[in-house]
């Protein structure tokens, strides 16, 4: 699945469902699909290099060569709350500390797109 415009389309629907599911103080759901928003969205940006990536070593790799240190850092953030989030129960701050992460990232982005993510 190498096309733009459906990764771009895939994160937008998780995204509007983690920012409804944050409002509805679903976390564990924010854990899970807050990793997945990231994920189509450096798929999005590696397909324009027509690369496609079927494991998470190779998206992070990736995203170390074509991301500045503060955009991975707030990728890792999502990445690594992940489990937390989803296997150890529901944490109210550590949930905030991955949507302020993840809205950093879906800026970062927004701009390097020009498409407009984050609904509010």
């Amino acid at each position: 699945m190498g096309d733009f415009k459906k990764h771009l389309d895939i994160a937008k629907e998780k995204l509007d469902a983690v920012l409804s599911a944050y409002k509805k103080r679903q976390y564990t759901v924010v854990g899970d699909l807050a990793t997945k928003v990231i994920e189509q969205l450096v798929e999005a940006d590696a397909s324009e290099e027509g690369k496609h990536f079927g494991d998470h070593i190779s998206r992070h790799h990736f995203a170390n060569q074509n991301y500045s240190k503060e955009v991975n850092t707030s990728m890792r953030k999502v990445w690594f709350a992940y489990g937390d989030l989803g296997y150890d129960g529901v944490n109210g701050k550590r949930t905030k500390m991955v949507m302020d992460n993840l809205k950093k990232v879906v800026k970062y982005f927004e701009t390097k797109f020009g498409a407009r993510l984050w609904q509010t």
